[in-house]
């Protein structure tokens, strides 16, 4: 180890030509953090516009550090990576060192990492990323289809390609930083989706749900309400419809996930059944 920390680190942007070699990095290696929701790690570098930085030691990748496109100046760490033999502080601080400069020179002010595996903790803390939240996860199992509701004035329908930067719109007023859902990961929700719908009010989109499929269960993967009609039935609308086309297909394994902090959106799940099972994430942040 003493010999490779003699040998210079250096630093470049992602390319594509570097796709192939990225791709061996985070398949054989074990300190690999990607975070990318409905999307392959090639596709999101490749369609990405945040910062991604790769860290070499004499022609050899030893790293990777990736932030998504900013959003209110907000952004994520999506894909973080250290080869096995890299000095790993060393490696790290380099790549941070780069994203960070390109960060503040894009006016983020907001950094904010899901800790799925410890070992980004001792690389992360000492640059200032604290706890500052956590993502719960909600199961309903083994319940029959509730009863139909629906407000009046609204209908359900699925998701149409002229209605996806409408429910951008809606994704980024029903939440704040770093929740919101940029308009690429938005689409990118819609095409991965079993199922994709909208509530419509007054002729005016006012929620979306969206829910992918695995093997024998359903998750719903996201779901946003207008601020303005928010507590009038349009989540638990959207909540019982999805609950009811999972059911028609013999799906009554459900999760979800929500913030620790965004009780209403618990209280509507435990409405429905949902329970939650233990498996939660924490979310680091840092103030830059």
């Amino acid at each position: 180890m003493a010999t490779s920390i003699l040998k210079p680190i250096t630093v470049s942007p992602y390319s594509r030509r570097d796709r192939h070699i990225v791709s061996d990095l985070l398949f054989r290696n074990y300190n690999v953090h990607t975070h990318l929701d409905w999307q392959e790690t090639d596709k999101w570098l490749e369609t990405q516009q945040g910062v991604t930085r790769l860290a070499w030691q004499h022609g050899r990748l030893m790293g990777i550090l990736a932030t998504a496109a900013p959003l209110d100046n907000t952004t994520w760490i999506r894909i973080a990576a250290l080869a096995d033999n890299a000095d790993a502080a060393r490696t790290f601080n380099a790549l941070w060192d780069s994203v960070v400069v390109e960060l503040l020179g894009s006016n983020v002010q907001q950094v904010a990492v899901l800790l799925i595996r410890d070992w980004l903790i001792p690389f992360v803390q000492p640059r200032g990323f604290a706890p500052a939240e956590e993502v719960v996860t909600l199961r309903r199992a083994d319940l029959p289809a509730p009863p139909e509701e629906m407000p009046a004035n609204l209908t359900i329908h699925p998701t149409r390609d002229g209605d996806i930067p409408i429910i951008a719109r809606v994704d980024q007023a029903a939440f704040a930083p770093p929740w919101q859902l940029s308009d690429v990961d938005v689409r990118e929700a819609v095409r991965a989706a079993a199922y994709c719908t909208v509530a419509v009010s007054n002729e005016r989109i006012v929620g979306y749900q969206a829910s992918t499929m695995y093997f024998d269960g359903g998750h719903l993967a996201r779901l946003a309400v207008l601020p303005d009609v928010q507590g009038t039935g349009v989540g638990s609308a959207l909540v019982n419809d999805l609950l009811r086309r999972f059911a028609r297909r013999g799906i009554t394994a459900v999760t979800v996930n929500t913030q620790l902090s965004n009780t209403r959106s618990q209280h509507l799940y435990e409405r429905y059944g949902f329970q939650r099972n233990g498996y939660d994430l924490p979310v680091w942040m840092l103030n830059l």
